[in-house]
């Protein structure tokens, strides 16, 4: 019996270590974090080099909250097997602590992906993209508190680290309206593809069955509507589905800019926007939280900040409070001519 309420409190730990409304991570602005939300997204740029910084802390009137920290990093790695075809390739590392007893989640990841132009122009393309990474769980043994305080229950019986290996992968199309300077994409990616089983029991009695992540599945969309020369609107969406839990994303930015009609990222822009998150549970639609975003593109930076409102049945414990959200993107492109004449036009997130 005591083994079996051990078993119970590490799953739901696994369990709520993550984000309320699901197992996994997830960042509240996409357009900030496009390598976290699909592998396709890799090396999906105009420039040969971007390196992503995301920080977020959450529930923070609840004990010790969450923060997850992001940096990553991916290029143009080479040309493909067509005249308009390349290689992206990228390295992912990501940090989350959770409660009171520093629930840790580190994942290390490699990406690559391929990009395919569909047209000579090569404005509209697919992508397809894979990620393997190590991932290490672990939390401080010491800050564990159990009902029975017996020390049989800790005596072997019990590790603070487990790790494994998780496999993704990920799908994308990109495809310009009829004035070129407008554009719209879908995406598909699958996550824990393998179902990796996370347990801290050091042995093999219990059964693994509910310790098996779930795999997640993501879809999203979105584009970039011109409204006139200087003003677009960039609307998105994210739909998750992740074992018993479903999360749906609707909003858009709205960017403004001296530079006209640009298809590329503009130099200089200013995007405000709100987003709205939903939980649906039981085939139910639950509000979840308001999302405000502001992002400032400056020549080969991009700033975003954004913040959760939550409008859930939480809100008064939470005092509507759900997390900050802070990113940099920065731009590299190097002196390759060659390069240059052959590569994907990509849109401009």
């Amino acid at each position: 019996m005591k083994q079996f309420y051990l078993f119970v409190f590490l799953t739901g730990m696994i369990m709520l270590s993550r984000t309320a409304m699901g197992q996994d991570v997830h960042l509240s602005h996409i357009h900030a974090s496009p390598t976290f939300l699909n592998p396709a997204m890799v090396g999906l740029m105009n420039e040969d080099l971007r390196l992503i910084g995301n920080y977020r802390s959450q529930w923070q009137t609840f004990n010790a909250g969450y923060r997850t920290m992001i940096a990553s990093a991916d290029m143009k790695a080479f040309r493909g097997f067509g005249l308009r075809d390349e290689f992206g390739a990228g390295l992912q590392i990501l940090s989350d602590k959770a409660g009171d007893i520093a629930y840790n989640t580190t994942d290390i990841a490699l990406t690559l992906s391929y990009l395919k132009a569909l047209n000579r122009n090569g404005d509209h393309l697919i992508s397809a993209g894979a990620r393997i990474g190590f991932v290490q769980n672990q939390f401080d043994i010491e800050k564990l508190r159990l009902l029975d305080e017996d020390p049989s229950l800790l005596n072997g019986e019990l590790m603070n680290t487990t790790q494994y290996l998780d496999i993704s992968a990920g799908l994308g199309w990109f495809v310009p309206l009829y004035n070129r300077y407008d554009f719209l994409y879908l995406g598909f990616s699958g996550f824990h593809l393998n179902r990796a089983t996370i347990s801290f029991m050091d042995h093999q009695d219990i059964q693994t069955e509910g310790l098996q992540l779930y795999p997640k599945y993501t879809f999203h969309g979105g584009g970039s509507i011109r409204v006139n020369a200087y003003v677009a609107l960039k609307p998105s969406f994210i739909f998750h589905y992740q074992g018993p839990h479903r999360e749906f994303n609707l909003g858009t930015f709205v960017r403004m800019s001296k530079e006209p009609r640009t298809y590329f990222r503009a130099q200089y822009a200013i995007y405000t926007g709100f987003w709205l998150r939903w939980a649906i549970n039981d085939g139910k639609f639950q509000r979840d939280a308001l999302i405000g975003a502001l992002r400032y593109d400056y020549k080969d930076m991009v700033f975003t900040f954004s913040f959760d409102m939550n409008i859930s049945d939480l809100a008064k414990a939470s005092r509507t409070l759900g997390g900050p959200e802070l990113s940099v993107m920065k731009y590299f492109d190097f002196d390759r001519p060659a390069r240059k004449r052959s590569k994907v036009k990509c849109p401009a997130f």
